[in-house]
């Protein structure tokens, strides 16, 4: 019994060494995905971090504006780009940026006006932001909160002209409801303001280079979420479901990448058993036999994708807010793309093993860096231009366009011609690499 144990054991791990490409792949395959993985998250301080895409549309083009998009510049957070209110909208609304900041006409002297005097109007700094960069709107929240502090409150205290103290003085001064105590150390500090403003000119311009000091919020900020959607939508019924429909996208992709190895192991076990070899010997062409499987696989993860978004239609209320016709279309020739690409992986791995041991980190990698996981804006800087050369970006791109940012066909044209461009290319190759037997 043991002689036997023993045998079989012996054969297991022959058969498993034996085949040297399986071998090498199962070994040294994760170790370099690991690795690219390691170099792209544990890179160390000193790796480059994307910046955020901001457009700013400055219709006050005052000194104190001026010098808060300077002061946002120099942080290094963001690449900041001039546009009009227009331009911006259309471009968030069409994701070519995360955020977009809206500064409004006077916004410089009501904000220094406000700071002293609560019945002075406060202007309003508007953030309009792709709903799938919530994070982005967070970061450029907190940000613009500090330069605006910092740099209104050296413009209210520096220049009387826009502070409005002496009016705050007035009405502080005519308030018999407040506590006399606290009236005379709020007027008090407001005539040490204005004796601060009345100092010499020297004194004011390097007081211009301080940090200064506020009293209250100058400004109020508020935030739209900008898509592109029907007429009769409320306002936030395309964005508000960006990151589970983004979701439900990149797991119905990668759920077609995985059902294209099985596909591939299936067709690799077939030409091991000689039904390929039999195929052949009837009067039937090459092209006409990985046509009916190119095609047969199609239609199977047409079905898979349809049933993924479906379930998430009905569970998370995601829905196709752009083109119909534009979706179907991506649907399509997403699965004619990763349909290709079992036949590609059956031309190329000579065993079952093979095929698995090389397929799944493709696959893998291919999700992770198309966006399937994670939204590419992410990842460092250097990985987002590499993202653009696999085939699920564009696919995942394409159905975010037509699904809830609420685009239209020509919009997605562009993600339809590489993706289909993608299948035949790996259509082709298989073609021409195909084993017919072993």
């Amino acid at each position: 019994m043991n002689r036997v144990f023993r045998a079989l054991v012996a054969n297991d791990l022959r058969l498993f060494f034996s085949d040297k490409r399986a071998l090498v792949a199962t070994i040294f395959v994760p170790i370099l995905i690991a690795s690219f993985f390691a170099m792209i998250f544990g890179g160390g301080s000193d790796a480059k971090k994307a910046t955020i895409a901001v457009l700013v549309a400055d219709a006050d083009q005052s000194k104190v504006s001026r010098k808060i998009i300077e002061g946002l510049r120099i942080e290094g957070s963001f690449t900041l780009t001039p546009a009009s209110e227009e331009a911006a909208r259309a471009a968030v609304g069409r994701g070519k940026a995360s955020v977009a900041l809206v500064i409004p006409k006077d916004f410089g002297k009501q904000s220094a006006s406000a700071m002293f005097n609560p019945l002075a109007p406060r202007p309003k700094l508007t953030f309009l932001y792709d709903p799938a960069h919530n994070a982005d709107l967070q970061m450029a929240r907190g940000l613009m909160t500090q330069q605006v502090m910092q740099v209104v409150s050296q413009e209210a205290f520096s220049n009387p002209e826009v502070s409005g103290i002496g009016d705050a003085l007035k009405l502080a001064e005519a308030d018999t409801s407040r506590d006399p105590q606290e009236k005379s150390a709020l007027t008090e500090m407001l005539r040490s303001v204005q004796k601060w403003q009345s100092r010499p000119p020297k004194a004011a311009e390097s007081a211009d280079s301080s940090p200064g000091m506020g009293m209250s919020n100058p400004c109020e900020m508020e935030s739209e979420a900008v898509v592109a959607k029907k007429p009769n939508e409320p306002k936030d019924a395309s964005g508000g479901k960006a990151g589970a429909t983004h979701v439900f996208i990149g797991m119905g992709v990668q759920g077609l990448l995985f059902f294209a190895i099985d596909f591939a192991i299936g067709m690799v076990r077939d030409r091991r058993l000689g039904l390929w070899k039999r195929l052949r010997a009837a009067p039937i062409s090459r092209l006409m036999l990985l046509g009916s499987r190119w095609i047969s696989s199609t239609l199977i993860g047409l079905v898979v994708l349809c049933a993924v978004l479906a379930f998430g239609a009905m569970l998370y209320g995601i829905r196709v807010n752009g083109s119909t016709v534009g979706f179907l279309l991506l649907a399509v020739a997403s699965s004619l793309m990763v349909a290709a690409f079992g036949l590609l992986i059956a031309a190329l791995g000579r065993t079952e093993g093979q095929c698995r041991a090389f397929a799944v980190p493709a696959v893998l990698t291919m999700s992770f860096l198309g966006g399937a996981w994670i939204p590419t804006f992410m990842m460092p800087a250097w990985v987002q231009p590499i993202s653009q050369l696999l085939p699920t970006r564009w696919a995942v791109d394409g159905f975010d366009l037509v699904t809830w940012r609420g685009l239209g066909l020509v919009d997605t044209l562009p993600s339809l011609g590489v993706v289909l461009l993608f299948a035949f290319i790996f259509a082709g190759f298989a073609l021409t690499r195909f084993r017919w037997e072993e």
